[in-house]
This record gives structure tokens, sequence and C-alpha cells, in this order.
């Protein structure tokens, strides 16, 4: 990995994502490199290279948003990880993530953390006894060999839903986001049925889910991964499909009575 050291200027800034007030996001690019990822085309981060080759390393964030905190008061809820991995394999050697916690936990700011990595795990000293704190865990496709495929950086779905498993019996609030559910890769019934088991079996009581959002640079890296037509997967499927994915989410999770939301 190739890591930027940066200073930012801004810690937290306005989120206009459902449910979240404010977006905090330790690092800029994402190493999990995952080909379906959005966040390229949306923060307009380096087109030159492969997605996921370089991360930037918000340095002095932690002091940043120490000094933003001691400033106001900051209500609602912190979103962390709206546009990056908060805990990519940066994060076990900046711990930018667990220092912002810190500062976040006390000042009692609610958080909803979103990753795909069961690197959380490490910050369960913080998370546990934190009423305003939620955790997401993002798995896109259940099969541990396709998501593999999709996103070459990023545990495994087993191990997530291991450590999703782990933090719902330590009693944090706790959701799985089923995303990008993409047409002709991860959208068979199959597929889906498998990652309602996987959420029942860890104990999870609701499943956020969303489809695929086509932006070109997405779009390209989906389509040119030769790996998935070795699968027999169809990279070519339309890209908004969802009435047929929701309607099979709805029976599953109401078979055994978790809660399904839209992402957006």
């Amino acid at each position: 990995m190739c890591a930027e050291i940066v200073q930012c200027r801004t810690a937290l800034s306005p989120s206009r994502l459902p449910g979240l007030d404010w977006a905090l996001n330790p690092y800029r690019g994402c190493r999990h490199a995952c080909a379906y990822c959005y966040a390229q085309d949306v923060t307009h981060f380096r087109t030159d290279i492969p997605w996921g080759a370089v991360v930037e390393v918000k340095a002095n964030i932690v002091r940043v948003l120490r000094r933003e905190l001691a400033r106001r008061r900051y209500d609602g809820v912190c979103g962390i990880g709206t546009v990056t991995d908060p805990y990519q394999p940066a994060e076990r050697e900046y711990q930018l993530t667990r220092g912002c916690l810190s500062e976040l936990k006390r000042k009692d700011i609610r958080i909803s953390i979103l990753t795909k990595s069961d690197l959380v795990l490490r910050d369960l000293d913080s998370l546990v006894h934190w009423s305003g704190a939620e955790v997401g865990m993002t798995v896109s496709c259940i099969d541990d060999r396709i998501a593999s495929i999709l996103e070459p950086g990023a545990p495994p779905p087993s191990v997530r839903m291991d450590a999703l498993s782990r933090l719902v019996a330590e009693g944090i609030d706790v959701y799985m986001m089923l995303a990008p559910v993409i047409p002709g890769i991860s959208d068979s019934e199959d597929l889906l049925v498998r990652g309602v088991d996987a959420a029942s079996a860890a104990g999870v009581g609701r499943i956020m889910w969303d489809g695929f959002n086509p932006r070109p640079l997405a779009i390209d890296r989906v389509s040119k991964v030769s790996s998935l037509h070795d699968l027999g997967m169809d990279v070519s499927a339309r890209w908004n499909h969802q009435d047929a994915v929701r309607v099979i989410l709805s029976r599953e999770c109401a078979d055994r009575g978790i809660g399904l939301l839209d992402a957006f």
C-alpha cells in the first residue's frame, strides 16, 4: 500500500445521507479496492492510478476533531466512514479512527460506523457501554469467492459475519449493510437467501440494503473484472432492477424476524 500523509483542515462535515448529520472520514481512498465503489466518482480521487493503490492518511484529524468539539456542540449522528472504510488496513498502523472515537465518546456524540473489517473489534473497549454507538457491517455478497473478486483488499464476508456475531454478543447496536446488490452478480435468490441466513445466525436484528450506484468509474471497473465472467456472472446486466430483490429480501427477513430498511 502507498500511504500519503496529508493534513486536513476540518474533521467533521455536514452529511446529506439519511440518518446522518455529520461525516468523519480519517482516510481518503481505500485499500479495499472494491470494484463497485462509487467514492472515487463522488470525491474525484486520483483517477490517474488504479483504485485502492493510494490512501491518503489525514494524520492530524484527531487533533482537528478535538479542537472542533471544544468549540461547539455537534447534535445528531456522526457517520464514521461515509466515503472510506475507517478500518481499512492503514488503520492498524495509524489508529486515527480509534483516536477519533476517543474524542467523540468523551463528548457523548452519537455515532454510526460503517465498515467491511473485523478490525472494528479492536475498539470494543470504546464501543461497549456507549449507548449512542452503532456499527454497520457491509457485505456486498455473502460468497467468499465472489467477494474476493469484487473486494480484493477486504476481509472475507465469513470473517465479517463472525465479527458481527461478536459485536451482538457484546451488546453493541449493529446492522448488516447488504450492499450493493449488483444485477447479474450478487442478486441471485440463492445469494440473497444465504445473506439473510448469515445475518440471522449472527443475531443481527436488521438489514439495510442498497442497489448498485451506476457511476461511470464504478461501472467501468466492474465491467472489466474478467474473473466474474469466468464464474458465469453477467456483468452486462442492467444496473437498475431492484424491485425483485426487495421482494426476496422482504420475504426472507420477515420469515426470520429481521427488520429490512432501504438505504436510500
